[in-house]
């Protein structure tokens, strides 16, 4: 993240003076490409709101957006409406570059445990558009070929620990030794965010510092090093797969957490991979799982204040979602859209992650997260390598 000052930018004019959407305006939205079936649809909603408005939407593509939309933002030159990942709006909004959508979008409107991400004293300053949760894929030809019955999968991760070396066994006997691991486990502070909050802890303290130190934290990481200790978990680096869901496509993994956003990858362009979708599994008997959101935020600013409010209702209202949603493979952040929608009625098994909302925790942790991420990945990637206990100092 930028280390200097956005607030200089911020004035006491946030582009209200506009009584209505002009025609002939031109709106320029902040985003990052996704696939290449975000991207179509993506230029599926600026072509009905061009249309429907009689104005101009300029796109702004970003390839790293939390370093490069601050520049923009101290320049002057930052879009009037852009993307915010959950975790990345703690510091917008402490910056004060974010225009108070609390009278543009209704927050009842989402999943309170979403749009909450996007809130700070009462004021909404971002509407949420999508949504992923955690769940675990289960390969149901490869539990077969390893005579492995499903519904003995554990439902907590200590019960897994103890039941994975049996399950590994027999991956091994029908697949060859170190041919298929029962099951991926990330190294990243996301993925650890379950075993790192256990017991009410906190990963940063409330001066900003890393407390991965912490007695209690460490106790609890013990449990992720644990599952590596099975022999049965690997990283998807270990396995040669750029991530879990290549890993997980390629055979390499039997099981796999991973979000929702490799569900319309395995359907599409793995069509012969035979999956079930089951709940991430408990830890000290409570159920938690990640909720990774993006919400449209408005710069506060824009000189076409009424133009951008009428795109983030647009693109998160019903239809705009609905056709979103649909299109991308995404979760809905609105229980309306959800509970009507045709890609959920059409694909069950997506319910799982659609039901993990409620046990879901957003990706955010105050202004500092990045720093705890990058010092978390280099502590934990070396446990999880070496295999070693870590030392409760």
């Amino acid at each position: 993240m930028a280390a200097a000052s956005l607030a200089a930018c911020s004035s006491n004019s946030s582009g209200s003076d506009k009584s209505g959407s002009v025609k002939g305006e031109t709106l320029t939205v902040g985003y990052w490409k996704g696939s290449d079936t975000e991207n179509a649809t993506f230029n599926k909603l600026v072509s009905s709101f061009e249309k429907k408005y009689d104005v101009k939407v300029k796109p702004k593509v970003y390839t790293d957006i939390t370093t490069q939309l601050p520049t923009d933002l101290s320049a002057g030159v930052a879009p009037d409406a852009f993307y915010i990942d959950s975790s990345f709006y703690p510091y917008l909004q402490k910056e004060g570059v974010l225009a108070d959508l609390s009278g543009v979008v209704n927050p009842k409107d989402f999943y309170p445990s979403i749009v909450s991400a996007f809130q700070t004293n009462g004021k909404t300053y971002a509407a949420p558009k999508d949504v992923s949760t955690l769940a675990i894929y289960v390969n149901k030809d490869v539990f077969k070929k390893a005579g492995i019955d499903e519904s003995a999968i554990p439902k907590s991760y200590e019960d897994f620990i103890t039941w994975a070396p049996t399950a590994q066994a027999k991956l091994d006997a029908a697949y060859g030794k170190g041919k298929v691991y029962l099951m991926n486990y990330n190294a990243d502070l996301t993925r650890n965010w379950q075993f790192i909050t256990a017991d009410g802890q906190n990963p940063i303290t409330s001066d900003g510092k890393s407390d991965l130190s912490n007695p209690t934290i460490l106790k609890n990481l013990n449990t992720a090093v644990e599952l590596f200790n099975t022999g049965a978990v690997a990283t998807p680096q270990q396995v040669g797969a750029g991530d879990e869901g290549a890993g997980f496509a390629s055979g390499k993994f039997a099981m796999a957490l991973t979000g929702n956003w490799n569900y319309q990858v395995f359907k599409t362009q793995y069509k012969d991979l035979n999956f079930d979708i089951i709940p991430n599994m408990t830890y000290k008997g409570k159920e938690m799982t990640m909720q990774y959101t993006v919400g449209w935020g408005e710069n506060k600013n824009t000189k076409v204040s009424k133009l951008a409010n009428d795109w983030i209702q647009y693109v998160t209202g019903k239809d705009g979602m609905t056709t979103w949603t649909d299109g991308v493979g995404t979760l809905a952040t609105r229980p309306d859209v959800a509970e009507n929608s045709s890609f959920l009625n059409d694909n069950p098994l997506l319910k799982v992650h659609q039901d993990a909302i409620k046990s879901a925790v957003a990706w955010q942790d105050g202004v500092n997260l990045t720093t705890v991420v990058s010092s978390y990945g280099n502590f934990i990637s070396n446990a999880f390598k070496k295999k070693v206990q870590l030392k409760i100092l």
